[in-house]
Order: structure tokens, then sequence, then C-alpha cells
């Protein structure tokens, strides 16, 4: 490939927007009138190449002709998956095109999936005059899950805020997409439990936890 540091900045790529409709992402930029093609760059957004090594089949060459009919690029998102793409500028120099290596931030965009929807209940059975309770949890989620994305937090006299309040306890299996139904467990008559997310805020981008 015939990478080439850009020297002008009438050749960058720059003004790059999007617009997600439903599942797809809408992007359009500014294309110099010296450029003639564009290459599109497109990874996960945590396994981003730098320039030097993206291969060859990594690449989309998109012609000028294109971009107008689409009124930019069109392209499916990838369920719950954050991408990063990012835009090369490139010219036709005897019948060889050259790849501008741009590595500011004007020709770089970052698209999140649509976030996969979890649902669960919690459901007690109390038995008078006894101590304990028993407690079923289902969970339904549209995407099969890591037992490590989600834990369940138990605390006495009220039900927990957050995972820091009360005790935390993992689950012992994966969940399948559709719904599951946990093992019914004992807990103190005055003990509640909810359902969080194991990370926090990485899980959060991902994933929307409703309750039932």
């Amino acid at each position: 490939m015939n990478w080439e540091t850009i020297t002008s900045p009438d050749h960058e790529i720059r003004d790059l927007r999007k617009t997600l409709r439903d599942s797809e992402v809408h992007l359009t930029w500014f294309w110099s009138k010296d450029i003639d093609f564009v290459y599109i760059y497109k990874a996960p957004a945590d396994h981003v190449q730098p320039y030097s090594e993206i291969a060859e089949d990594e690449l989309r060459l998109y012609t000028r002709e294109e971009y107008k009919a689409n009124q930019g690029y069109v392209a499916r998102i990838d369920g719950i998956n954050r991408s990063h793409y990012r835009i090369f500028p490139c010219q036709k120099r005897e019948g060889k095109l050259i790849i501008f290596s741009q590595e500011n931030d004007n020709n770089s965009i970052g698209i999140s999936g649509s976030k996969g929807k979890i649902f669960f209940s919690i459901t007690y059975k109390n038995k008078l005059f006894q101590p304990l309770k028993k407690v079923k949890i289902s969970i339904m989620s549209e995407l099969p899950l890591d037992k490590e994305v989600l834990v369940y937090v138990k605390k006495h006299g009220s039900v927990p805020n957050s995972i820091d309040d009360g005790t935390v306890y993992p689950f012992v299996r994966d969940f399948p997409s559709g719904k599951s139904v946990q093992p019914e467990i004992e807990i103190d008559k005055n003990e509640y439990i909810r359902i969080f997310f194991s990370n926090g805020r990485k899980s959060a981008y991902d994933y929307e936890l409703i309750p039932e």
C-alpha cells in the first residue's frame, strides 16, 4: 500500500458527522476537490490499529460518485458493539492510489451500537411465623450473557440502592438468550435482593438493566 504523509490541510478529511437511523449509521464529511477517493477503515473500538499496521483488506475504497449517490456513507450497526471509523483521503497518481496517513481526529469517529436489554424480576415467598423466605430470580436477555456481567446484592432492612449497598453474590451459570429462572434461594425474612452490573458503567455502555 502506498501511504504518504499529508502535507496540506486542503487534502484533509474534516467535519465528519454521524446520524443514527434504526440499525444503520449515516456518515458525512467534507470532501476536498483535490481528493479523488477515500479509504474507509472500520474496527472494534478497542482494537483500532495505527495506519501503519492496517492491512489492505481492512480498508474499503469509496468513490466520490458513491458518496453523492448515497449522500454520504451508510453502514449497518453491529448490534451492541462499539465501532470506530477512520476516513483516509486518497489521490490517483500515474495509475497508482496514494493514501494520505491523516492521523488527527478530524477523520475519526466512534459509533455505539444499540444496547441489549436485560429484564429481571425478583419474587419473594414468605411463610407465616418462619424466619426465612424464598427468593426466585428471573433474568430475560435478548442476547446470551456471561455470568460475570451480573451480580445480586443482598441487604437487611431495605432494597439495595447500589452494588456497594449490601453483600455481593455472583451468579454460577451463564445466561442464555431468552428467559432463565435461577434456583430458589432462602434469605432472612427482613432481607432484600436486587440485580446490578458487576462492572458498573462498562456494562452500562452495552446493556440496559430493566426491572419487570
